[in-house]
């Protein structure tokens, strides 16, 4: 009879204790957000104020991604998960003997959502076939280049997941938790910032950055989309990606936007590479196909356009990231001649050049191609990270619904820091904006289906002192 009292009373123990830390690892797990809006950008600053919900050893895994850390934050039915690893690898691509590595999350529902980073694939409990396409879960991963940090957005609305309900998350593949990781989503939905789209005062010339999806300036069947688009923006200065085939780009840009009566477009193009500027355009020779150079003269000043188009595919080391990097090997030769004024038209060889440099830098493969650029520091040049006109989305690149890769940031903007200031810059995805917004741009809602990648509008004003 004592025995079994005793018993009685430690099975109790066990179940107040089990239910006790349960209650403290939720509340650990809960967490706030930071401050700042998480941003799937491959940047971390964000997360400085999310607590570790795991910690795993490092040399435990099965296959080449050790996770080391995990981090989860929500806001309303939207989980953010960042892991950290031990290697340096793409999340989405790579030599197939490294295996996948694959999120586990268990829902509310009995349901089990899988999410294979190498498969490049989410899909239902066992159903591999039923692949579920990345915009009915608003899944974003970041960064598209290696690294040892990745971040991940998942809306799990679809799954009648909401603020104050709980999943497990467990990794599987190249490693796994010791144990699964209890989330709470604790955070309501937050309203998303909508910029402005116009000039700041200042502004000196707006440059537009568009890949236009094979040929899409000539295809008439997205002729008045691609019209409404160009026009909303209003650049100075168009660049645009994978026109290969098409020629006669003055008469195309005259037709899509018509300029004054002694206006015109002033075109160079260099394989799929399009500038389309107002202001006349003076060409500089290119030293391979992956790229258009020329300047153009602005309140007394050269700017130079140099519009990027770099090798797609591939992981790092591979054949496809060695020739991004050869490409900007030479694309750095052509802004050495810059610095050393091969093409100024002035007497002022003291003086820094101002350049832009923009367009699908394609970083699938190392982060080495941008290093190679924002490192050099007798450049001075400096990337900026550009956000949608509406939410915090840094997402350039979003695929169709049958795209294996998940949206991603691929276009990027580098520009001159010491001569030249960033004043207004936004993506536009014209299916965020509300009516008014429409109308106020005189846009339809689907016109930027017309490509996968969003068009990039970027403000400048020139620095009044120009570093020596």
């Amino acid at each position: 009879m004592l025995s079994e009292i005793f018993n009685g009373k430690s099975l109790l123990h066990r179940q107040i204790h089990s239910r006790l830390f349960a209650i403290a690892l939720s509340l650990i797990l809960i967490g706030k957000l930071s401050a700042s809006v998480i941003r799937i950008d491959g940047g971390f600053e964000d997360w400085k104020d999310i607590k570790i919900c795991a910690n795993d050893p490092k040399g435990d895994a099965k296959g080449t991604f050790d996770i080391t850390k995990v981090y989860a934050a929500s806001q309303g039915s939207i989980l953010y998960l960042r892991f950290d690893t031990t290697n340096l690898l793409n999340l989405q691509n790579g030599p197939e003997a490294e295996g996948t590595l694959s999120v586990i999350i268990d829902l509310p529902n009995k349901q089990e959502l899988v999410l294979d980073m190498r498969g490049r694939r989410a899909f239902l409990n066992d159903s591999l076939k039923e692949r579920i396409p990345w915009d009915r879960l608003k899944y974003i991963v970041g960064p598209t280049f290696a690294q040892n940090e990745f971040e991940i957005q998942v809306d799990l609305g679809g799954f009648n997941v909401n603020e104050g309900d709980s999943i497990s998350i467990q990794f599987d593949g190249s490693d796994q938790l010791s144990a699964p990781v209890a989330f709470t989503f604790s955070q309501p939905s937050e309203t998303p910032e909508r910029r402005s789209h116009s000039r700041y005062p200042g502004t000196d010339v707006r440059i537009v950055s568009f890949n236009t999806y094979f040929e899409g300036l000539s295809d008439p069947n997205r002729q008045e989309a691609m019209g409404r688009l160009l026009n909303s923006v209003n650049g100075d200065v168009y660049c645009f990606q994978e026109e290969w085939k098409t020629e006669g780009h003055g008469e195309i840009l005259k037709c899509l936007m018509p300029l004054d009566s002694k206006g015109r477009w002033h075109i160079h193009k260099v394989h799929g590479n399009v500038i389309a500027s107002k202001h006349p355009l003076k060409v500089l020779p290119s030293k391979n196909d992956s790229y258009a150079s020329g300047y153009i003269g602005l309140a007394e000043k050269q700017l130079f356009i140099i519009n990027v188009h770099l090798k797609a595919m591939g992981y790092i080391d591979s054949r496809e990231d060695r020739l991004r990097i050869q490409q900007v090997n030479d694309i750095l030769a052509t802004i050495d001649e810059i610095h050393k004024g091969k093409y100024k038209e002035d007497d002022a060889p003291d003086k820094q050049p101002a350049i832009v440099m923009l367009g699908d830098f394609n970083l699938v493969g190392s982060r080495k191609p941008l290093e190679m650029f924002i490192d050099k520091k007798v450049y001075g040049l400096k990337d900026w990270l550009i956000p949608n006109l509406i939410g915090e989305s840094v997402i350039t690149w979003r695929g169709g619904p049958r795209a294996s890769f998940s949206p991603g940031k691929l276009d990027y903007i580098v520009y001159s820091a010491g001569t030249l200031i960033p004043k207004n810059g936004f993506l536009l995805n014209s299916e965020l904006l509300n009516r008014t917004e429409c109308r106020q741009l005189k846009l339809d809602a689907a016109d930027s289906k017309l490509s996968d990648h969003l068009l990039i509008t970027v403000d400048f004003q020139f620095s009044d002192s120009r570093k020596k």
